[in-house]
Parts: structure tokens; sequence; C-alpha cells
């Protein structure tokens, strides 16, 4: 008779096209609906707002070129927390476990509260039970996941790609069905441009591509990793990358960057312009589908970050109880509490808030990984091996290196939160060192 996996263990059963799927839900979120009309607002100018989307793309695809060598090298549930803690111990380790398990704790809150905003375009009596909604969607979310694995995949996969299904669609609908201005735009607006305008564009779009090294918190239940977590990482960024400057390239030829500008829900915006009651409805439908997808994969990603700091010790050992479909149930029942709470109350913007500078900081701390275990532990295996070394894996490094110094002086006080949950790291990794002693003797 089959059992369930034992206490601790996690079923390997996840390749590609999850990885692929968890990519993309957990990086096209509300932001694609929302930040290209800011982002118009501060760089006019179809080629420079275009090329500014593509920059971020390159950028998270050099960043992956390092954690595709790290993920297959140390295939463990957990993510980046893994890279540095085996580079450069407990500390370090715990901080960027901490500051991933807020990010992904914050995302999934704030996707289920966009989830109950959008819900009343296409149900205006859902307006009245906005609260209510977002729980609502948060228990179904998690009562999937918490049953199995193969049920928490299934709506990954599910809605992710319905989800960039959608998005094609609407590319189609903005180029071939909407009329565009009849005055032609620049494609550099000779607008002068400040760097604060350039910067706060450059972060918003950064932001949006928040999340694509979602596959290697699910390494170790990925049952072949060399070759899966390589293939995930790049196509899900490939993926997004296509849909974002498709989107951005849509929204700007129909309504022109001035228009997208003046726009808050530039979707709306674009497809109110065909005629019939159709176009509300699709965009409400396709916002909530694609906001629940990303509250679904950031629900996914969290509890592996407990899951992995409990297996190392960092948090009591019954957070790595698993059940019989193969769900870290501790960890997903922590992580709840934590999503309900920041959505009830609202906080979760003031996590937001922090999260910029705390996700720079791990990137950077990641990427100082990658170097260090180049040298101190040459003898781990690499079954993908980081691409123009050592040329290409020193750009990750210098950029993230720059984006924390920017992120800091543009905000002192989430640079003063990171120092300050490096130091809180500091005794709780003390005492973890002194348990596994104890347990030791």
């Amino acid at each position: 008779m089959a059992s369930g996996p034992p206490r601790g263990h996690l079923l390997k059963i996840l390749g590609v096209t999850f990885g692929v799927a968890v990519a993309i839900g957990q990086v096209i979120g509300s932001g694609i609906l929302r930040s290209p009309s800011i982002i118009a607002g501060q760089v006019q100018g179809i080629g420079l707002i275009i090329g500014l989307w593509a920059l971020g793309g390159l950028q998270v695809a050099l960043a992956a070129n390092l954690n595709a060598e790290l993920g297959t090298a140390l295939p463990r549930t957990g993510g980046g927390y893994n890279f540095v803690r085996r580079a450069m111990g407990d500390v370090f380790g715990l901080a960027v476990g901490w500051t991933d398990w807020l990010s992904n704790l914050a995302g999934a809150a704030a996707a289920s509260v966009s989830f109950a905003e959008f819900l009343p375009l296409l149900l205006p009596a859902a307006g009245a039970h906005k609260i209510a909604i977002a729980l609502s969607l948060q228990v179904a979310l998690y009562t999937a996941n918490i049953t199995g694995l193969r049920e928490g995949r299934a709506v990954q996969e599910l809605t992710s790609f319905i989800k960039a299904a959608m998005l094609l669609v609407f590319i189609v609908i903005a180029v071939l069905v909407v009329a565009p201005p009849e005055k032609p735009t620049l494609l550099f607006s000779p607008t002068a441009l400040g760097w604060a305008n350039l910067v706060l564009a450059y972060q918003l779009i950064m932001g949006a591509y928040a999340g694509w090294n979602t596959p290697l918190y699910f390494a170790g239940e990925n049952s072949d990793p060399a070759r899966a977590l390589p293939r995930a990482l790049f196509v899900g960024i490939a993926v997004t990358a296509f849909l974002y400057i498709g989107v951005n390239g849509a929204l700007l030829y129909a309504l022109s960057p001035a228009g997208l500008a003046g726009s808050p829900l530039p979707f709306s915006a674009v497809l109110s312009r065909i005629a019939g009651p159709a176009p509300a409805a699709l965009f409400a439908l396709g916002a909530c589908l694609t906001v629940a997808s990303c509250s679904n994969a950031c629900i996914m990603a969290a509890p592996r970050v407990l899951f992995a700091l409990a297996r190392d010790g960092l948090l009591p050992r019954g957070v790595t109880y698993v059940n019989a479909g193969g769900s870290p149930t501790i960890a997903y029942a922590m992580t709840a509490l934590g999503t309900v709470a920041l959505a009830a109350t609202g906080t979760f913007s003031l996590v937001f808030g922090l999260i910029a500078t705390l996700n720079a900081l791990s990137g950077f701390l990641v990427d100082i990984a990658f170097w260090v275990l180049r040298v101190k532990a040459p003898e781990l295996p690499r079954p993908h091996r980081a691409k123009g070394y050592p040329v290409l894996p020193v750009i990750p490094v210098l950029v993230d290196g720059a984006l924390v110094v920017l992120f800091t002086a543009a905000d002192y006080v989430g640079g003063l939160v990171a120092l300050g949950l490096g130091l809180l790291c500091i005794p709780f990794a003390f005492l973890a060192h002194r348990a596994r002693e104890g347990a030791a003797a």
C-alpha cells in the first residue's frame, strides 16, 4: 500500500512546466496592470519606455545566469537562502530567508486585496465586502495547496497559462482592433529627462520583474533540477519580458505616451474603446485571474523558505512536517497567519514600502555567494555553469550593489530596517547554533 512522504520530506514531482508557470505567476501581477501609466508619466517617448522594459529583462536574465548555477549545484528547497547560508553562514542566510518570507507574505496579501478591488468591476455588489473577498481568496488557495503539491501545481499551471494567453489576446486586440491616435508620436521625446524620473521608472520596472527566481524555491521538489531549473528560469524570463514589451508597445500604440500617462487603468482604457459591455467584463476577469495567480505563487513559495530554515535548525524542527500530499503543513499555517493579518489590517503596504531595499540587498548577497562558492566550494557539482565567466557574472554584482546604494539613499528608512534585520539575525543564529551543538552532544 502506497504511503505519503515521511516527515520532513517533499515530493519530487515538479518539472519545467511548473517552473515556468510559477515564474510567470509570481512575476506578472498587479504591477503590469498599473505601472505602465506611472512609467509613461515619468519617461516620455515610446523607444525609451520599451528600452527600459527590455533592459529590465536583460538584467534579470544576467542574474539568472548566476542563479541557474547555484540552483543546480545546491538543488534544495528554499531559494536563495540556501546559497547565502552555504557561502556566508547562518546570520546572512537567516537574513535572506527572513526577507524572502516577508516579501512573499506581502505579495500574497497585496495580490488578494487587489483581487478584491478588481472584482467589483465584474460584480458591483462585491465592493462592500473587499476584506472578506480577499480573505476568501486566500482560504481557497491555502486549501488547495495544503491538500497537496499536485493540487497547488494544478492551480498554478492553469492560472498562469490562461493569464499569459489573455495578455497575448490583449496585445492583438490593442494593435489590430483599437484605432491608434491620429497624431504620430516620437520614439524619443525631446522633453528633458531627470535622473530621478529614470530611477523611479526603472525601480517600478524591476518591481514588475520581481519573482523571476521563484522556480529556485522548489528545487528540492524537482524531479530533474539539473535540467529543469535553468530552463524554467530562462524560459520564464523570456516569456515575461516578451509579454511586458508587447503589452507596453500595444498600450503605447493604442493610447500614445500622453494618453497612457493619463490612464490609471490603461488596459480598461484600451478595451473601453471597443463597443459593447464585454470589454469591461474582460478586463475585470483578466485582472482578477492575474492577481489570483500571483497570490497563489507567493503562497506556494513562502512556506518553502520556512521549511528550509527549520530543516537547517534555524526554526523549530516541527516546521518541517509534511503531510501525505507533499505539503509543508505547519509552514503553510504560519504563512497563512501572516498573509491574513497583513491583508486584514492593510499593513502589507508598509512592508512593500521596505521590500525594495531588502530585496535588492538579498539579490546582492546571492551574487556574492556565487563568487564565494566558486572559491570556497570548487568541488560542488555544477551541472549548469554560468555563461561568460568571469565577465557576465560580474555584471549582476555591480548592478545589484549599485541598486542597494541607490535604494538606500532614496529610502534611508528601508536601509535602516535592512541593517536592523541583519543585526536581529545575529542572536537568533547564535541560539540556533547552540541548539544544534547541544543536540549533537
